[in-house]
């Protein structure tokens, strides 16, 4: 591909020019464009409809979107699902996100959908017969337009950009025949490249996978595999080493109940980060950092390689604390006994065969329900001699860090190979090079 042999100066912000042929439009001039989209509510009396919202938009973004059972279903009036209607051809955006850049994600309607409805916080836009079907996924997913969009956002915490600013966004025409050209090519184009990226989505997943076999193998079946194993008389341990014993959680852990030092920074426990400050959490979150002032009398002193019992245990957050502090009582504090390697236990905890077994312990009457002591104690643990579990956790250190080594390889290609999708797009749809 080469350059067209002909360019005209531009009056879209961040074009400097554009082929002759082609032509500049405001996006109001392209169709009629209305944000008043359907709210998630279920109102008596209303009929129902599925409903396009947000998410299907953002997750869809360049592509076309097609009728779904996973929709959202909502009520309307007669007059609002007129309104709202969405038909083949229909182009999506969204007007709100949480960032300046992620304003102005879109996708197209691939298909005439019954009685689906577009959401809230989503501007449609029923494009005029200047634009081929197949082109406006390119064309209104272009960098320069979305970089307008941000550019003209507001907002503190959540940000927005208005109808009008979105209506005055200038954008680029090329004549009929070729935007179906460039689609044509762009399809094929970004195909291959997302071809590329789906295999190597697979291949993390699969290395996911392989990464929970080698933690669940090494905690409950060690790492010689020559040795003599027996049934362990449990159903989360399933045979284990002839060497090993099964005791009671109590046995190699206990209740600690000392209450917080003077000096102890305030703790977290989070899935994400594991046992930090408090204070470090919330930076990490970009929250306003605020510590507690009040009832620290009752809050829990914990030292390194204790174990907390996070608000979340029933989905793996038991967690082990490398540094010293306090946290706050609602949070149950387990110290290690005499024959306890932590590092081993570490692993052991966050396996999906002990969080399965720590499931099991409870009703789940609530949704994010406590996981008290009397639940941990309920499963039994295995009793490995002492420089077995560091051999085992020394193992899984170096073969976990070998797997998420190549996890983070293959996601920067991804990341490259969307930033190149992008750029194929970028450039074809902005005229710096003309389709053959």
């Amino acid at each position: 591909m080469k350059p067209y042999e002909k360019y005209k100066e531009s009056r879209i912000p961040w074009v400097d020019e554009l082929p002759v042929a082609w032509e500049e439009f405001r996006l109001r001039y392209l169709g009629a464009l209305d944000a008043g989209g359907v709210d998630k509510k279920i109102n008596e009396g209303e009929s129902l409809y599925k409903s396009v919202h947000y998410m299907d938009v953002y997750r869809g973004s360049l592509r076309n979107i097609f009728d779904s059972p996973n929709y959202l279903i909502v009520s309307a009036t007669p007059q609002k699902r007129d309104k709202c209607i969405l038909r083949k051809g229909d182009v999506l955006f969204t007007t709100s996100s949480e960032t300046p850049n992620d304003i102005g994600h879109s996708c197209v309607i691939g298909e005439d959908l019954n009685d689906t409805l577009f959401g809230y916080h989503l501007l449609r836009l029923r494009v005029t017969d200047k634009i081929d079907f197949q082109f406006r996924k390119y064309l209104f997913g272009a960098n320069y337009l979305r970089t307008w969009f941000s550019y003209r956002a507001v907002g503190m915490t959540r940000y927005g950009i208005s109808n009008i600013d979105f209506a005055d966004a200038r954008i680029m025409i090329p004549p009929i025949d070729e935007q179906k050209k460039i689609s044509n090519y762009l399809d094929q184009k970004v195909s291959q490249i997302d071809d590329l990226i789906q295999n190597k989505q697979e291949l993390i997943d699969l290395l996911k996978e392989q990464r929970i076999s080698v933690i669940c193998s090494a905690v409950t079946k060690g790492i010689d595999s020559t040795a003599e194993m027996k049934d362990s008389g449990n159903e989360w341990l399933g045979y284990i080493p002839s060497h090993w014993r099964v005791v009671p959680a109590k046995a190699l852990f206990a209740q600690s109940k000392e209450t917080r030092h003077e000096t102890d920074v305030q703790l977290t426990a989070s899935q994400k980060y594991g046992i930090i400050s408090q204070e470090d959490y919330m930076e990490r979150q970009n929250y306003k950092i605020v510590l507690a002032d009040k009832g620290l009398e009752n809050w829990k002193h914990v030292e390194p390689n204790d174990f907390i019992i996070s608000l979340r245990s029933f989905q793996g957050g038991l967690e082990i604390s490398y540094i010293p502090g306090c946290i706050t009582w609602h949070y149950i504090v387990l110290k290690p006994k005499a024959g306890v390697e932590p590092e081993y236990f570490k692993w052991l905890f966050k396996s999906p065969r002990y969080i399965q077994a720590l499931q099991r312990t409870a009703n789940f009457i609530r949704d994010g329900q406590d996981l008290r002591f009397s639940n941990f104690v309920q499963v039994p643990l295995p009793l490995i001699p002492m420089d077995e579990q560091k051999d085992i956790a020394e193992y899984l250190n170096k073969e976990t860090a070998r797997i998420d080594s190549i996890i983070a390889d293959i996601t920067e290609q991804i990341e490259k190979l969307k930033e190149y999708r992008q750029s194929v797009i970028s450039e074809v749809v902005t005229g710096k090079v003309a389709v053959e």
